[in-house]
């Protein structure tokens, strides 16, 4: 009896370290083709880029809708920093209280998360304003 479970338990070890030799194998090869492998050549690419951003340019017609774009943006920057400062001061007891507790992490993640956006729309001002 006790034969019968260590050849089944060395089967089961065999069977395994096969199959993850033929996975390293696969993936190595799956790492090597990506490297290697372009379905596309540079000036190719360029202008794919190219054409898909005149694409999305003429979808926004940022000549005719600037003002509107600009609106937008300034309303959301407005209504994020109100946003900003109404997460500080809610939590500002929890933070205080204990800075690391799961509670303040959380509430410190949300402000830093409206703090990012806001950045982010001041920079699409930024390109905005560049086109």
């Amino acid at each position: 009896m006790d034969s019968r479970i260590q050849y089944a338990g060395l089967i089961v070890i065999a069977y395994l370290f096969i199959r993850f030799i033929i996975k390293m194998f696969s993936y190595q090869t799956r790492v090597i083709e990506t490297m290697t492998a372009s379905t596309m050549d540079n000036p190719s690419i360029a202008t794919s880029v190219s054409a898909n951003t005149d694409k999305l340019n003429d979808t926004l017609l940022i000549s005719k809708y600037r003002t509107n774009y600009e609106d937008t943006i300034i309303q959301l920057e407005k209504a994020i920093s109100i946003a900003v400062l109404s997460e500080v001061v809610n939590n500002a007891v929890t933070i205080s209280s204990d800075p690391i507790s799961s509670d303040s992490l959380k509430a410190i993640a949300n402000i830093n998360q409206l703090k990012n956006f806001r950045e982010s729309l001041n920079q699409s001002m930024i390109i905005l304003d560049k086109n």
